[in-house]
Protein backbone atom coordinates (compact mmCIF):
# COMPACT_ATOMS: atom_id res chain seq x y z
CA UNK A 1 0.00 0.00 0.00
CA UNK A 2 1.43 3.38 -0.83
CA UNK A 3 -0.22 6.78 0.46
CA UNK A 4 0.44 9.68 -1.04
CA UNK A 5 0.27 13.17 1.06
CA UNK A 6 0.28 16.83 0.06
CA UNK A 7 2.59 18.96 1.27
CA UNK A 8 3.83 22.39 0.92
CA UNK A 9 8.03 23.17 0.22
CA UNK A 10 7.83 25.33 3.35
CA UNK A 11 6.10 22.72 5.20
CA UNK A 12 9.00 20.41 4.85
CA UNK A 13 11.41 22.62 5.52
CA UNK A 14 10.16 23.33 8.54
CA UNK A 15 9.84 19.68 9.82
CA UNK A 16 13.28 18.21 8.57
CA UNK A 17 15.73 18.10 10.78
CA UNK A 18 18.17 18.13 7.72
CA UNK A 19 17.76 15.39 6.26
CA UNK A 20 17.82 15.11 2.57
CA UNK A 21 14.83 12.28 2.41
CA UNK A 22 11.83 14.27 3.55
CA UNK A 23 9.70 10.87 2.99
CA UNK A 24 12.17 9.11 5.64
CA UNK A 25 11.52 11.80 7.64
CA UNK A 26 8.15 11.56 8.24
CA UNK A 27 8.50 7.66 7.86
CA UNK A 28 9.91 7.59 10.51
CA UNK A 29 7.85 10.38 12.45
CA UNK A 30 5.00 8.12 11.98
CA UNK A 31 6.72 4.99 13.10
CA UNK A 32 7.74 6.43 16.30
CA UNK A 33 4.36 7.50 17.25
CA UNK A 34 2.82 4.14 16.67
CA UNK A 35 5.92 2.52 18.74
CA UNK A 36 5.04 5.16 21.48
CA UNK A 37 1.20 4.38 20.87
CA UNK A 38 2.14 0.67 21.44
CA UNK A 39 0.62 -0.23 18.37
CA UNK A 40 3.59 -1.53 17.01
CA UNK A 41 7.06 -2.81 18.41
CA UNK A 42 10.22 -1.08 17.83
CA UNK A 43 11.22 -4.21 15.87
CA UNK A 44 8.44 -3.91 13.82
CA UNK A 45 9.33 -0.06 13.20
CA UNK A 46 13.00 -0.92 12.29
CA UNK A 47 12.03 -3.57 9.86
CA UNK A 48 9.58 -1.10 8.28
CA UNK A 49 12.42 1.84 7.90
CA UNK A 50 14.72 -0.71 6.48
CA UNK A 51 17.02 0.10 9.79
CA UNK A 52 18.54 -1.82 12.42
CA UNK A 53 16.45 -1.68 15.56
CA UNK A 54 18.89 -0.76 17.69
CA UNK A 55 19.45 2.65 15.61
CA UNK A 56 15.92 3.14 15.66
CA UNK A 57 15.99 3.24 19.30
CA UNK A 58 19.04 5.43 19.10
CA UNK A 59 17.24 8.05 16.66
CA UNK A 60 13.85 7.86 19.09
CA UNK A 61 16.05 9.15 21.67
CA UNK A 62 17.30 12.21 19.33
CA UNK A 63 13.20 12.85 19.22
CA UNK A 64 13.00 12.58 22.71
CA UNK A 65 10.53 10.12 22.07
CA UNK A 66 10.09 7.25 25.13
CA UNK A 67 9.83 3.63 24.24
CA UNK A 68 8.68 2.99 27.45
CA UNK A 69 5.10 4.42 27.96
CA UNK A 70 4.23 5.90 30.85
CA UNK A 71 0.68 7.13 32.03
CA UNK A 72 -0.33 9.59 34.65
CA UNK A 73 -1.68 6.64 37.11
CA UNK A 74 1.22 4.72 36.58
CA UNK A 75 3.79 7.41 37.54
CA UNK A 76 1.41 8.56 40.82
CA UNK A 77 1.64 5.16 41.82
CA UNK A 78 5.53 5.30 41.33
CA UNK A 79 5.70 8.31 43.32
CA UNK A 80 4.20 7.37 46.16
CA UNK A 81 5.78 4.01 46.66
CA UNK A 82 9.12 6.25 46.29
CA UNK A 83 7.82 8.20 48.92
CA UNK A 84 6.84 5.41 51.15
CA UNK A 85 10.70 3.68 50.49
CA UNK A 86 8.80 0.90 48.37
CA UNK A 87 11.73 0.86 45.37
Amino acid sequence: MQITIDMPDSFMKEISYGFTAPEREIKFLLASKLVESGRISTGKAAEWLNISKPQFLQEMGRYGVSIFPVDELSLDKDVLNAQNGNY
